[in-house]
């Protein structure tokens, strides 16, 4: 599967430096941002390699969300974060991905505008 920015979740499974960059929805609509209201990482290939997935924001690196350490060989399918942020959502202008190609694992990113 190939990343999906505009899908909604979105799904990311190799690193992204730009949501915003990546997607082709109208910027109007997404000019205040994302609110994230659930993150989801999964093991996307056979098995996880060692490593870490962060989310970071492009024009800073400031971290946006904390990294989320893989273990290695975890099968496929395994879920290795889940967080419902629906009481309290993160908002995100844009945010940058990494560790996912290294790691093989997907992010899944729910939102609402």
């Amino acid at each position: 599967m190939a990343n999906q920015p505009n899908a909604l979740p979105i799904a990311l499974d190799t690193d992204v430096a730009s949501w915003r960059a990546a997607q082709t929805l109208s910027s109007n609509t997404y000019a205040t941002g994302l609110r994230i209201v659930k993150i989801v990482l999964v093991v996307a290939s056979t098995t996880s390699s060692a490593g870490t997935v962060t989310i970071t924001d492009p024009n800073s690196s400031q971290s946006l969300y904390p990294p989320m350490t893989v273990a290695a060989s975890i099968p496929v399918g395994g879920v290795l974060y889940t967080d419902n942020l629906d009481d309290n959502p993160l908002q995100w202008r844009d945010f940058a991905a990494a560790g996912l190609t290294a790691t093989g694992t997907r992010i899944y990113i729910w939102y609402r505008a």
